[in-house]
């Protein structure tokens, strides 16, 4: 399937003639109507409902100009890609977590995003990121979890996972707690699909300790709503709300943490871009190893990602 073809037959549904779809692509139009036919007989489908007047997309026709639009756009990305040095005539989209592209993405594009390639987004949970970078044809993902192994990636950052505590609570002034003492308390953990859950398991067999109550949560803002209630510690990586305060989780001295990656076919058009962009943003991003505090003005904190530090 050529893609000259499928402009022949965008053309012609926009003009709502093969006539008129010619004139567009400056073909003739027995021609036009020729690769048409053929184009039919490929897919093996009626594409349009012929008959008088305007020319009618049959529901396989309909079907098909989305796709086709969305095959030429892409067409016309990777060719710009190709002819141009600049990252900024380059745009992609990715996959993340809601609170990171709200939170991350698109705090860093409002204060770099000028000389970087424009970058679109849409939400997936962490566990389903790179699934739908797959199957919606997006150019990259950013998820707690890793890439699969085939695919190019980039550790942004690794993120401290905290104790949400309410006020009154024992643990409410600490800045930090260990595992083994945490576990003594009801928590508010997140479910499996959660990497801060994952994390946080992993950190509890290495403690060699076990939990005392544990209550699964799907939300965080609704783990944090309880723990705020007093029906627990919850066990997150968010920014803190309804008067809860962040205590850092420590393992032997050590804050608990998960990672941060951006991962993309390593053949993409743009493979370049995407490692550009994803540099740019690890760079803002640091990794540091106490205080969970990006360095950027008040107003573009990464809320997502980090706390608010504290003496």
């Amino acid at each position: 399937m050529e893609l000259r073809v499928l402009r022949y037959f965008v053309a012609a549904a926009e003009a709502g003639s093969v006539t008129g779809g010619a004139a567009r692509v400056h073909v003739s139009q027995p021609a036009v109507s020729r690769q048409l036919a053929a184009l039919e007989r490929e897919v093996g489908a009626a594409l349009f409902e012929r008959g008088r007047g305007a020319l009618q997309l049959t529901h396989a026709g309909r079907r098909f100009l989305e796709m086709a639009r969305d095959l030429l756009r892409r067409a016309d990305e990777a060719k710009a890609v190709t002819s141009h040095s600049d990252p900024a005539d380059v745009r992609l989209l990715a996959v993340a977590q809601s609170t990171t592209i709200e939170r991350t993405i698109a705090a860093f594009s409002a204060l770099h995003g000028a000389g970087l390639p424009l970058v679109d987004a849409v939400a997936a949970s962490p566990a389903e990121v790179f699934d739908r970078v797959e199957a919606t044809g997006a150019d990259f993902g950013i998820s707690t979890f890793a890439p699969p192994a085939n695919w190019a990636s980039r550790l942004i950052t690794q993120v401290g996972i905290t104790a949400h505590v309410p006020p009154g609570h024992p643990l409410f002034d600490r800045a930090s707690v260990e595992v083994s003492e945490l576990v003594e308390y009801p928590l508010l953990c997140m479910d499996r699909t959660h990497t801060a859950r994952t994390s946080f398991d992993t950190a509890v067999a290495q403690a060699g300790v076990g939990l005392a109550q544990i209550t699964e949560m799907r939300t965080a803002s609704l783990a944090q709503a309880h723990a705020a209630s007093g029906r627990g510690i919850a066990i997150l990586t968010d920014q803190a709300s309804f008067g809860v305060r962040t205590v850092r989780i420590m393992l032997d001295g050590s804050q608990v943490r998960m990672r941060l990656y951006a991962g993309w076919y390593a053949d993409h058009f743009a493979a370049a871009h995407i490692r550009t962009w994803a540099d740019a943003l690890a760079a803002w991003v640091p990794t540091l190893p106490d205080v969970a505090l990006i360095d950027a003005p008040p107003q573009v904190k990464l809320w997502g990602l980090h706390e608010e530090p504290r003496e």
